[in-house]
């Protein structure tokens, strides 16, 4: 039985994820604050207390803007690559999608023959001053 933390670090939630096999098991959701690390660690320590689980029971995935800063992660992607996977696991004939974020926009065309990621836009959110 495989377990798996999956967690994605946006520019303004953190969400971690506990996954046994493909089952959803637990899952804890915050604000980012300007601490990547320290929020996604909390909410990754708080998830395995509670599931009486150790660093050493689980594969641990990172995402999202903040991906990078998670050393307990033993595997990293990008939000485009983990967005194109989970349309496809979730609905196979999905071609595209559209990911409306906290700091950017992105859509994503996924290759109909491979699943894979083929084009990307993306743009950055702008800010306007008075």
């Amino acid at each position: 039985m495989k377990t798996f933390v999956g967690i994605d670090i946006g520019s303004l939630e953190t969400k971690v994820v506990l996954l046994r096999n493909t089952e959803l098991i637990d899952y804890r959701v915050g604000r980012s604050t300007f601490d990547f690390k320290r929020v996604g660690s909390n909410m990754f320590n708080e998830l395995l207390e509670h599931n009486n689980l150790r660093k050493n029971d689980v594969y641990v995935m990172s995402t999202g803007y903040g991906r990078n800063t998670i050393d307990i992660a033993d595997d990293r992607i990008t939000e485009i690559t983990a967005h194109a996977r989970g349309a496809q696991y979730f609905f196979p004939e999905a071609h595209s999608v559209i990911d409306i974020g906290g700091q950017d926009s992105k859509a994503i065309v996924i290759s109909k023959k491979t699943g894979n990621v083929i084009d990307f836009q993306m743009n950055d959110k702008l800010l306007k001053r008075a």
